[in-house]
């Protein structure tokens, strides 16, 4: 039976009397059973239309009406909860479905230690059930939540198989310095694991909590958001067998910036670079041509084009000569060596399988319910040995041992192996495959090749027999030929032969025990233990590479963390009249012990043997152990009258490991109220089914900072053979306390024309105090600084929440989702120590002052070009040329030598609207949903596009790719373009300014499935309930303001070389129900 169900149950066990006006002995008999769990229905009434005479369903879901008058017609069931049916009376067994009423439900949500009606939430908070994660292929499932959750965004994601979820922020950012991610709660205790972890397939739901009614009893930890995690119970009586297998693939989501792939083009493109350096000089045509081609050959390094002899690459007209032909063979060291091109990006990416594979029995009775699954998850990498794999398991059960007493547990295992490639970060390294296939030039090889006897190229094994890759080093790869683009580098070399791995194993339990000390009186007590083990391999090969030199290096990681949570909690609970009150005390002790261990050697016997053993020469190592706890008292109460009126107050006074005893405990609380105007008398509009308004305001705090920041800190470093000293390294300051978060909420709830439209408004004002700031000292003090306490922000916002029902039949359900966000901050206090002087501070790029954004961007501002094509950049003549400590006002100047330019401040970057909408229809046994999320505004640094539009300003510059932007770029036959000149030698023609300051704005097209749910009546005799044949896809198209662009990563710029952004998911799968 679904738990809705038995919950409601009860309210309509009332024996109906049965009367008869004739005695007759026609009879009718049947069953009821629920559509949406297939199970019998017990205690649904059953009424002769027109008559008082009717029965209940027994606990088989069964009944018999005797003596039947003659004009029975049609019977009339209903069931609390269900949507009742009119059925004609008719010979035999009639078999009656019920469908659930959600209109009739009053929703029950998971809130912090406990559930609550959602009609009597006075906070404001957001829910993603498991129906609504279904409809996503997501590895972390809290990839799924944005778009779906008003107010929430997700920066610095990543497409990498296993990858964590990057930094979530809940209704704009909450500190400065201190880290502001939300809390993450699972079945009731933090974890700050990756929750790719956890099979989507588990959960039950999301709860996203956003103001101090909802999130203020975590207290310590809840200023930034809370997220509660919930997995699936068993819910069924009679126990179910569910299983979803899928296979798909993942391919690249983002496409590539454009840029000039044809090498002929390439050419001509950088060679006009060279010509117009030359002809700036006086030179003639004809000798600026020689001179132009040949310096560019040199600092290239490479010519993959045969010329005939005498004749010149790119001739005087600035074209490829037409006699060059691709590729060229040249001898030398005895051999025919073969230059041509390789196309870097089809080498790197691909398309990979993903397949998973979910099992679960859930059942439940009177006395308890269970819940088990097993899962298997196979996700290979859109670049070449990467992936994901994932085994996990989970138990979860409940007895009601006695009348007063239920026990509970919920254990989890999951076993992970992560496959990365090297140095996938946004570091310029010789390794960092996505550096070199978004900026090397597509003039290079990837392998060196030779001619064979029959005069074929072919690519060159080395003396170990492995394909030769070229390094571009010119005595070990092609002789004679140094590429300009980071010699001695070639990831796919690396990708090849060294390995990055992490091991994974989690072991989590939960332990619960609840006492009913009387019919008002409940005890809880609920244990939590989480233990982690993370194993991490990093080998770089002996064969190519940095690490040739020391014969190869082995790295080793061991990470350790047991985490421990337990609460206790004693709730009083009572209904009088109309009043109903419930009270809850509690405490909270949570605590987190991490040990690490690490150590690299070189020289290694063999990349068989990845071992520290297996290495000539440990080189380093090193271990630390750190611990961090919370300790809480606290308490809730909740009243309301009549079920309109609802008042809620909450307490928590919590201490932190991360302060000085004197300074470690805080006291947070939360006091909210409700009122559903609908239920008033005065209310007269029948189209409005229920009407909520709400308020709230509390007090949270944030601790999140580096351990032992109260304290003075020192290095320790060996000062003999057999002693270690110790040297000061960071100043503590021993009076930093809690960052804390005044939160106040309005809001609107709504449900109007029978459910046709719902949806909320929210409006907040958050404001933090007591910054947990990070103070510069001179490094002459022996510190870079410490924290303090100074500073105040202020996040205020609103967000809309819509669902529309456009068609609701029996057999069609169409239904359409919106919603929306806008939030806007401001810097209200700063430490004095950081604008006395300049009225502000620098900081990243950001101008930071009293008054202006969290975000400002502090950058010199392009003013076009001059009659030469040069770039221009403005000046502030009365601040004067070069001063850039402080933002200009006046742009009375320019200048083409960016030194003496001057920074303005550029005003927020941030998004000014950003949320998700979707559709969603169904209709006889088909389902399909399409959903998308969207950023509206703001600006991002593109630094990707600024590299690809840099000239060559010497030597070391050259070899890198061009984006075709380029192409527009000033020239004397064309001055009224905007684009400098692209011309040898320049050095300030793509300097960071706001020329690449870029609109924000993208749309994503998040998810789409499509599905069939057969007919139960062709199952049942296979002893099937349910099976659907679905295909889905993730992150299926983005468009930005500009191609390759990805706002998604940051929100001030993005990486100056490209990241793993989300991939595209599509998959085809099978759900069984037995």
């Amino acid at each position: 039976m679904d738990m809705k169900e038995r919950l409601l149950m009860p309210l309509t066990c009332i024996v109906l009397s049965i009367g008869s006006a004739w005695a007759q002995n026609q009879s009718v008999s049947g069953i009821v059973i629920s559509e949406e769990s297939g199970e019998p229905i017990i205690g649904a009434s059953v009424l002769v239309k027109g008559t008082t005479q009717g029965t209940v369903t027994d606990m088989d879901g069964k009944f018999t009406i005797s003596n039947l008058p003659n004009s029975a017609k049609v019977l009339q069931v209903s069931y609390v909860g269900m949507e009742g049916q009119e059925v004609s009376i008719k010979n035999g067994i009639i078999k009656i479905v019920l469908k659930s009423d959600t209109e009739l439900l009053d929703e029950v949500m998971v809130v912090a230690f406990g559930t609550q009606k959602k009609s009597a939430f006075t906070g404001s908070a957001s829910v993603v059930n498991a129906e609504a994660l279904s409809k996503h292929v997501a590895t972390n499932v809290a990839n799924a939540l944005v778009g779906s959750t008003p107010g929430l965004q997700l920066r610095g994601g990543s497409g990498a198989p296993g990858a964590s979820q990057g930094n979530i922020k809940i209704r704009g950012i909450a500190s400065l310095y201190a880290n502001t991610d939300p809390l993450i709660i699972v079945d009731g205790a933090p974890y700050s694991a990756s929750l790719s972890n956890i099979p989507q397939e588990d959960i039950e739901s999301v709860t996203v909590l956003k103001d101090a009614a909802s999130a203020a009893l975590y207290g310590a930890r809840g200023a930034a958001g809370v997220i509660l995690v919930t997995t699936k119970s068993g819910a069924n009586k009679k126990a179910q067998v569910n299983v979803d297998v899928k296979w798909g693939a993942n391919s690249r989501a983002i496409q590539d910036y454009e840029t000039i792939d044809d090498p002929g083009k390439y050419y001509e493109t950088v060679y006009s670079q060279y010509n117009r350096y030359y002809m700036a000089q006086g030179q003639d045509a004809a000798t600026a041509n020689v001179n132009a081609n040949t310096l560019m050959l040199n600092h290239l390094g490479y010519n993959i084009y045969t010329v005939p002899n005498g004749q010149q690459l790119i001739g005087t007209d600035g074209r490829l000569n037409p006699n060059a032909t691709l590729g060229r063979a040249y001898e030398a060291n005895g051999e025919t060596y073969y230059m041509i091109n390789d196309n870097w990006r089809d080498a790197a990416y691909r398309t990979a399988l993903r397949q998973e594979y979910t099992v679960s029995i859930n059942g439940a009775n009177d006395k308890g319910s269970f819940y088990a699954s097993a899962g298997y998850l196979n996700e290979d990498g859109i670049i070449e040995f990467s992936g994901f794999k994932r085994f996990s398991a989970r138990f979860k059960a409940d007895y009601q041992a006695k009348k007063w007493l239920k026990i509970g547990a919920n254990v989890g295992y999951v076993n992970s192996t992560t496959e990365s490639n090297p140095n996938l970060n946004t570091s310029f390294n010789s390794t960092n495959l996505m550096y070199y296939t978004s900026r090397i030039a597509p003039i290079y090889p990837i392998y060196v090749r030779v001619l064979d006897q029959k005069g074929n190229p072919v690519i060159r094994t080395d003396e170990h027999g492995n394909p030769q890759y070229d390094y571009g080093v010119a005595t070990t790869n092609y002789p004679g030929a140094q590429r300009a683009f980071s010699p001695t580098g070639n990831p796919l070399g690396a990708n090849r032969y060294n390995e990055t791995v992490s091991k994974g194993n989690k072991l989590n339990g939960t332990f619960t025990l609840d006492v009913n000390l009387t019919d008002f009186l409940k005890a809880n007590a609920t244990s939590t233990i989480d233990w982690g083990n993370t194993g991490e391999s990093w080998l770089q090969t002996s064969l190519y590479g940095p690490k040739v030199s020391v014969n190869g290096q082995i790295d080793k990681a061991q990470t350790n963390t047991i985490r421990q949570n337990h609460v206790q909690t004693l709730t009083y609970f009572d209904e009088f009249g109309k009043h109903h009150v419930n009270v809850m005390i509690g405490h909270e002790y949570y605590d987190t012990k991490t040990t690490y261990l690490y150590a690299y050697a070189q020289g290694l016997f063999s990349p068989e043997i990845p071992e520290i053993n297996g290495a000539a020469k440990p080189v380093s190592s090193n271990s630390y152990t750190t611990e961090y706890n919370v300790e809480g008292y606290f308490a809730n109460a909740q009243y309301s009258y009549d079920d309109k009126y609802f008042a809620s107050a909450s307490y928590r006074r919590d201490a932190s490991s991360r302060f000085a005893k004197q300074n470690r405990w805080g006291n947070f609380w939360s006091v909210g109220g409700a009122w559903l105007i609908n239920k008033e008398d005065f209310f007269r509009a029948d189209w409005v089914n229920q009407l909520k308004v709400k308020l709230s305001v509390g007090q949270q705090g944030n601790d999140n900072i580096q351990d032992f920041a109260y304290t003075d800190m020192y290095t320790l470093a060996p000062s003999s053979g057999s002693s270690m000293s110790a040297s000061f390294w960071r100043i503590g300051n021993p009076d930093i306390t809690w960052e804390t978060t005044t939160n106040t909420n309005v809001g609107v709830e709504f449900d109007l024309f029978n459910s046709r439209l719902t949806g909320t408004l929210d409006y907040y004002y958050k404001k933090t105090t007591d910054l947990l700031f990070w103070l510069s000292v001179p490094e002459s003090a022996g510190s870079r600084g410490y924290y303090g306490n100074i500073g105040d922000i202020r996040n205020s916002g609103v967000e809309l929440s819509l669902q529309g029902n456009l068609i609701r039949t029996k057999n069609v359900d169409w239904s359409i989702q919106v919603n929306l966000a806008h939030n806007k901050d401001k810097i209200l206090k700063l430490p004095k120590s950081k604008t006395t002087e300049l009225g502000g501070f620098i900081d990243g790029g950001i101008w930071y002052k009293e008054g202006g954004s969290i975000y400002n961007a502090f950058r010199a501002e392009y003013a076009g070009v001059n009659e030469k094509g040069e770039a221009l950049y403005y000046v502030d003549s009365k601040l004067g040329e070069g001063v850039t400590n402080r933002p200009g006002k006046n742009r009375d100047a320019t200048t083409t030598n960016f030194n003496k330019a001057t920074k303005y401040e550029q005003g927020s970057l941030l998004p000014d609207l950003y949320g998700g909408f979707g559709t969603s229809l169904s209709l006889y046994g088909f389902d399909v949903s399409l959903t998308f999320d969207y950023q509206l505004g703001g600006k991002i640094y593109d630094n990707q596009y600024a590299g690809l539009m840099s000239n060559i300003s010497d030597a070391g510059g050259a070899g890198s790719a061009i984006h075709v932007d380029a192409l527009k770029a000033w020239t004397e036959a064309k001055p009224n373009n905007a684009i400098p000149r692209m011309q040898f030698g320049d050095q300030y023609t793509a300097a960071a300014s706001t020329r690449w300051l870029t609109s924000a704005s993208y749309l994503n097209f998040q998810s789409f499935t499509v599905g069939y749910t057969l007919p139960k009546s062709w199952l049942s005799a296979l002893g099937i309930s349910r099976l659907r044949v679905y295909a889905s896809g993730e992150n299926l198209c983005f468009w930005s303001a500009r191609r390759g662009l990805d706002p998604r990563y940051s929100y001030s710029e993005n990486a100056s070389v490209d990241v793993y952004s989300p991939v595209r998911t599509v998959m085809g799968g099978l759900q069984l129900s037995f």
